[in-house]
C-alpha cells in the first residue's frame, strides 16, 4: 500500500435487516437471520466475504464492523475473532447515517489523519481483487484532493430496474492515468424505461462504496445533519470511557432513522467524484431471483449451515454491556 493510504480505514455496515431477501433466506435456511450473516455462497457468510476482500488493501486492525444489538448472536458467530475494538454494536438500527457517524468518532478518535471507505457488508462480488484495486485508486485520489468522497460506480451488465444509479458528468479530476468524474444525479430505483436509458446513455450502478477523509465525513455530518452530528458530538467526550455505553443508549433512545444516501450524499453533489469499475461482476442481492440466478450460473451454492460457531471476543466497552 502505498504512503499516501497509510492511513487508510474500512467501516463494514452490517447493521442492516435485509428484509427483501428475508423470504428467500428463510426458505433457503429455516431461518430469519440479515443475508449478511448467511452463508450464501462458498464456505462464508457475505460479512465474513466482504472482512476478506477488504483485508486485501486494509490491515485488520483498521477495519471497524458495525452490527446491531438484535443481530448479536450471529455476530457472535461471524466476529469472534476480530483485533480489539473492531466491533461496534448499536443498540437498534437507525438507518445508515447513525451506522456511520458512531464508528466515524471512534476512528477519528485513534487517527485523526484516517482515510476511510465505507464498505457494505452484503454485495456479492466476483473479482474481488479487481474491486479491492479500485477502491485503492478512490483512496489514493482522495489523499490528494481531501474535501471531496469518491463513490464507486460500477458498469452495468443490463438495464435493473432495482438498483441505484449513478449519472456521470464531467472530469472532476485526474490521478496517473484515472479519471474521477462529477456526479450529476442518482436515480434509486429508476423503473425499467428509466434504467433503459441510464443503460444505454452511460449509467453506473451504485455500490454505495465510498471512499474519503475522516475529518470531511464528520464535517458533511455537522453540517447537513446538525441534529444527529449535536448528539453524537456530545457522546465524543465519552468515548472510550466507562459511561460510553450509557451514552449510546441514550443516544440511540430518541434517535430518528437518518439514511446516509439521502442526507449527505444527495445533498451536496458538488463535491462528489464517482470511479468507473469495469471488468467486475458486483450485485447487491436484494433480489431473491438474482441470487438464484447467480448461484446457479457460478455454481456457487453454499455448501452448508450460515455459520461457524465461537464467541465474538475481543470487543468494545459498548460491546461488552451488549453482551451482558
Amino acid at each position: 500500500m502505498s504512503g499516501t493510504t497509510n492511513h487508510l480505514w474500512g467501516i463494514v455496515l452490517a447493521g442492516g435487516e435485509g428484509k427483501r431477501l428475508q423470504s428467500f433466506i428463510r426458505s433457503q435456511f429455516g431461518t430469519d437471520r440479515p443475508k449478511q450473516y448467511c452463508r450464501l455462497f462458498g464456505g462464508r457468510s457475505m460479512l465474513r466475504h466482504t472482512l476478506c476482500r477488504a483485508e486485501q488493501l486494509i490491515p485488520r486492525e483498521r477495519l471497524v464492523t458495525v452490527a446491531t444489538r438484535p443481530h448479536l448472536p450471529y455476530a457472535q458467530e461471524e466476529l469472534y475473532d476480530r483485533p480489539p475494538g473492531t466491533v461496534i454494536v448499536q443498540p437498534s438500527n437507525r438507518e445508515t447515517g447513525p451506522g456511520i457517524l458512531l464508528p466515524l468518532l471512534h476512528i477519528l478518535q485513534r487517527d485523526p489523519k484516517a482515510l476511510v471507505v465505507l464498505l457494505p457488508a452484503d454485495h456479492f462480488i466476483v473479482e474481488e481483487a479487481r474491486f479491492m484495486a479500485y477502491v485503492e485508486k478512490a483512496a489514493t485520489f482522495v489523499a490528494t484532493a481531501p474535501a471531496c468522497l469518491v463513490l464507486l460506480g460500477v458498469e452495468p451488465k443490463r438495464p435493473e430496474p432495482q438498483y441505484g444509479w449513478i449519472e456521470a458528468g464531467e472530469i472532476f479530476g485526474r490521478h496517473d492515468s484515472t479519471e474521477f468524474y462529477r456526479v450529476r444525479r442518482f436515480r434509486e430505483k429508476p423503473g425499467p424505461q428509466v434504467a433503459q436509458t441510464l443503460y444505454l446513455n452511460g449509467g453506473l450502478w451504485n455500490t454505495m462504496v465510498v471512499v474519503g477523509r475522516a475529518w470531511w465525513l464528520l464535517s458533511l455530518f455537522k453540517m447537513l445533519t446538525p441534529e444527529l452530528f449535536r448528539l453524537f458530538n456530545r457522546f465524543g467526550f465519552h468515548l472510550g470511557s466507562p459511561q460510553e455505553a450509557a451514552a449510546v443508549e441514550q443516544i440511540y433512545a430518541r434517535l430518528p432513522a437518518v439514511d446516509f444516501s439521502q442526507t449527505i450524499l444527495t445533498k451536496y453533489p458538488s463535491r462528489l467524484a464517482v470511479l468507473q469499475v469495469k471488468d467486475v461482476y458486483w450485485s447487491d442481492w436484494g433480489n431473491p431471483a438474482q441470487v438464484r440466478q447467480d448461484l446457479n450460473r457460478l455454481e456457487c451454492w453454499p455448501a452448508s449451515g450460515h455459520g461457524p460457531e465461537g464467541g465474538i471476543g475481543n470487543v468494545t466497552p459498548l460491546d461488552a454491556a451488549a453482551l451482558v
